[in-house]
């Protein structure tokens, strides 16, 4: 999979030559308000329309020229050029199908889908429409990220046989979501999971992305530490390989730091480990590392929209095809830890 890079030469952002309509499905994915703020940011972009049916609505109608309690509706009246969907995973799906539909590119904000028959109801959408669907990751612009794929590729370690990755916090109302993201983030099907769906599916597209198709998924996930109902506050998954295994985390239950580095990718000859966005290449007597580099494109609405404007398909955890089989290995982990047996994909 080395052929998949971000960073792209990018200047400013006028996309065919005319100001980009841009509309926004769903404010209930709590990461809606970083991303209104990125498109605003672009040369060119018009924030044409906004839609949700929650009191959310109110926060940022004023961003907009117009505003809809119905994302139907706004599809129907407006002329758009990029849609943003930023809705729970399944409601997120329908949109994407309809706006894709009507000939819209769509930025869907992680993770693609609550479940892999969504995931690939939303690939036919895209295949029929010809248009561009991103999937945004948050991961996708941490720069160390493509440190670690740069040194893999060129065989900095020797093969890998083992990698770790956890992600997480102590849980999403402790932190401070808004009820309306907490009360989508704790529904099973609205999520797809619990802690799983939130932070594993970041795993599951980095190890899609660096290593492929597991052969198996085996995973345990249960609410050890909150005294109300969620459909797990802790999750661990280890995929299998031919010749490497992963362990991926994701949690809402960790307080603390334990000063340990993360992710960190185990060779033959050597090991990849990550603290912060310092990226340490270690082997036997001898060990180097360094910062890693800015990205040439840091922000997902250019890089979006650069999609759209040269027809090229988003490369790397950002691909929806990537994506879609992340989703796939996380309907496998959910299955392993109902039947306590690795699941096959």
């Amino acid at each position: 999979m080395g052929e998949q890079r971000f960073p792209h030469p990018w200047v400013k952002c006028r996309v065919m030559g005319e100001s980009i309509r841009v509309g926004i499905a769903g404010l209930t994915h709590g990461h809606v308000w970083g991303l209104i703020e990125a498109f605003r940011k672009v040369e060119g972009v018009e924030m044409v329309a906004v839609a949700d049916a929650t009191p959310l609505l109110d926060r940022a109608k004023d961003k907009f020229a117009k505003s809809y309690t119905s994302w139907q509706e706004m599809l129907e009246q407006e002329t758009l050029d990029a849609l943003v969907v930023t809705s729970n995973n399944v409601e997120s799906s329908e949109i994407a199908i309809q706006a894709l539909g009507k000939g819209i590119p769509c930025l869907v904000e992680k993770a693609m889908a609550a479940n892999a028959a969504d995931a690939d109801r939303m690939l036919e959408a895209m295949r029929a429409s010809g248009k561009t669907l991103m999937i945004n990751w948050p991961l996708a612009w941490a720069p160390w990220l493509q440190e670690v794929k740069r040194l893999l590729d060129e065989g900095a370690v020797g093969p890998v046989f083992n990698a770790h990755y956890r992600n997480g916090h102590f849980g999403p109302k402790e932190i401070g979501c808004d009820e309306w993201f907490v009360g989508w983030l704790y529904d099973e099907t609205l999520n797809g999971g619990g802690a799983i769906a939130d932070f594993c599916s970041y795993g599951a597209v980095l190890c899609r992305w660096l290593f492929g198709m597991p052969e198996s998924v085996y995973c345990i996930r249960q609410n050890y530490t909150k005294d109300y109902e969620v459909p797990d506050d802790f999750a661990s998954c280890v995929l299998r390989y031919p010749k490497m295994q992963a362990t991926v985390e994701g949690t809402w239950a960790h307080r603390g730091d334990d000063h340990r580095a993360n992710p960190a990718f185990y060779g033959k000859d050597g090991t990849i480990s990550v603290t912060g966005n310092f990226v340490y290449n270690s082997t036997t007597g001898r060990e180097e590392g360094r910062t890693a580099p800015p990205l040439e494109v840091s922000s997902p609405a250019v890089y979006f929209l650069e999609c759209i404007k040269t027809g090229r398909m988003p490369e790397g955890i950002l691909n929806p095809e990537i994506a879609a089989d992340a989703c796939r290995i996380l309907d496998a982990a959910k299955k392993s830890s109902v039947s306590g047996c690795a699941e096959k994909l």
